[in-house]
């Protein structure tokens, strides 16, 4: 995926992932950081809505078929958005269970078959100097499942905590955890950003007090031109109970926000 700093060479064995979350403490530059990105979003929901119905429609449809193209040119995959079929599969629910993965799985990958977790191991690496480089591995495949339901239990998890409340920062620690599990031989990383934006978009809808089926908000078209600082971002977390990784998730976190800010930019431009 990109450069890293030599963590995570160790085979990952279950471990409750409740706990891991329930570690996760933001630090005052992310607290400042979300405050500035909250009170942006109030002004680019405000300044959507005095658009008719019709339009703010078409103009999220148009964003989605942009965020289809975007996030698979992350994974260096060049399509035209008609390749993907049955755009109902995704726009159909928010909901989120094992099966609905796997068919946004299915959606976003293009795929023709309804493909189950992986049962082989995986690892995410590159090339360096004519080698494999290593930068981690996912988690073993017969543990898929154990994580998958603390990863849907975590989900679903509608406590009055901060983090859980919050949709910048619930949606962008799902992302980093259904990259890091890793649940499919291919395609986690769409298959994360798209459940990243449905969680963003039933949370937006219950602050709100609105029925948007299409998220208001995509961050591929921003997370392409910054690919490597991206990838350093998630290389660098420790994805086990051992190591203290608050640092580098607050990395992540600000990472996500600064993606935000940018897509504001664009779309309010």
């Amino acid at each position: 995926m990109g450069p890293s700093n030599g963590v995570n060479l160790s085979k990952v064995s279950y471990f409750p992932l409740e706990e891991y979350f329930s570690k996760i403490k933001l630090n005052d530059t992310i607290l400042v950081h979300l405050d500035e990105t909250n009170r942006d979003f109030d002004k680019y929901i405000n300044q959507l809505k005095k658009f008719p119905p019709l339009t703010i429609l078409y103009f999220l449809i148009n964003s989605f078929s942009n965020e289809i193209i975007d996030t698979n040119l992350i994974e260096n995959h060049i399509i035209d958005p008609i390749e993907i079929n049955n755009y109902n599969i995704f726009i159909k629910s928010l909901s989120m269970n094992n099966k609905r993965i796997k068919e946004l799985h299915q959606f976003v990958t293009r795929d023709t078959n309804l493909n189950d977790y992986r049962t082989s191991e995986v690892r995410v690496s590159g090339i360096n100097n004519g080698k494999e480089e290593i930068f981690w591995y996912g988690v073993n495949p017969e543990e898929i499942n154990k994580f998958m339901n603390d990863f849907l239990k975590i989900y679903h998890n509608h406590s009055l905590s901060f983090i859980n409340q919050n949709p910048f920062i619930k949606g962008a620690l799902l992302h980093l955890l259904f990259v890091r599990i890793h649940h499919f031989s291919d395609g986690n990383g769409r298959t994360a950003r798209i459940i990243h934006t449905i969680k963003f978009t039933q949370m937006v809808n219950d602050i709100y007090k609105c029925h948007l089926k299409i998220s208001p908000l995509h961050l591929s078209q921003s997370i392409l031109l910054n690919k490597i600082t991206y990838q350093k971002r998630i290389n660098n977390i420790y994805f086990d109970l051992e190591h203290d990784s608050n640092k580098e998730i607050n990395d992540f976190i600000d990472f996500i926000l600064d993606m935000t800010d940018e897509h504001f930019i664009w779309e309010i431009s």
